[in-house]
């Protein structure tokens, strides 16, 4: 597990105030200036966040991760059946060469990572969405081509709904998630997720301040869900066993045949 300590003070009241401030200055004295000044960069940058990185944007959409792990859920809904059947335990156990103990508690830790994607991609995209309405800023097309004022409150106009950048929340939940649960690329899970972020100014669809709302709105609600809600259940299964992707991928394949 990655060392989430890197990830303590996003939770903390004066992270939060730093953030809004930076948002602020952002709005107000440079987000018209950054984006005017992207517009300037060769046609190399506008390709690759094309061609590269919206695509895997496309991908990596919330919804296709929550169905992934639905239909995980759903498969091993009647999980405890099986493990009360010795015939079908029996199969599991010589191949995977798991004890009974283990294989109980790599389901149990999937069902936990399962929830935890689920619900921090649903609470993170939909409070994104409640602040889009509430604040109502035009993008960037909108403001100046057509003469939107930058802020409309309680607007539903997918026109005037760019703060947050919901593809940089995404981007950043799935992220923090990832960290989460891989206990290395740290590094180069933040350079994607903010390339993904970054790719929504040269798409023409957001100012930078909200990529600042959309990543820190992203970062935060699955990091605060796995310490209240996840964190203790996990660390305990974890200390038990050295719960690899490998033991993950080689139980669910020789579930889906008993």
């Amino acid at each position: 597990m990655c060392n989430l300590k890197k990830l303590n003070h996003i939770t903390t009241l004066k992270f939060f105030i730093f953030i809004c401030f930076t948002i602020l200055i952002f709005f107000n004295f440079l987000d018209i200036f950054l984006f005017e000044l992207s517009r300037s960069f060769p046609a190399f940058f506008f390709n690759f966040f094309k061609n590269i990185i919206d695509p895997i944007s496309d991908i990596l959409d919330p919804f296709h991760l929550i169905l992934i792990c639905v239909v995980l859920l759903i498969f091993n809904f009647n999980i405890q059946s099986i493990l009360k059947n010795e015939s079908k335990l029996k199969i599991l156990k010589s191949k995977t060469r798991f004890s009974n103990d283990k294989i109980h508690k790599l389901f149990q830790y999937l069902s936990l990572v399962c929830k935890h994607f689920i619900f921090s991609l649903a609470i993170a995209g939909i409070l994104c969405n409640v602040i889009k309405y509430i604040i109502g800023v035009s993008r960037p097309k909108y403001f100046f081509l057509h003469g939107y004022e930058r802020i409309n409150f309680f607007n539903l106009e997918h026109k005037v709904n760019s703060f947050p950048s919901g593809h940089t929340q995404a981007a950043f939940t799935i992220a923090v998630l990832f960290m989460i649960y891989l206990n290395r690329y740290f590094l180069l899970i933040l350079i994607i997720a903010s390339l993904m972020g970054l790719s929504r100014i040269f798409m023409s669809m957001h100012f930078p301040s909200d990529l600042l709302a959309g990543a820190y709105l992203g970062s935060l609600i699955p990091y605060i869900l796995y310490n209240h809600l996840y964190k203790e259940k996990i660390e305990s299964i974890k200390k038990k066993y050295d719960i690899s992707l490998k033991d993950l991928v080689r139980l669910m394949y020789w579930r889906f045949y008993i």
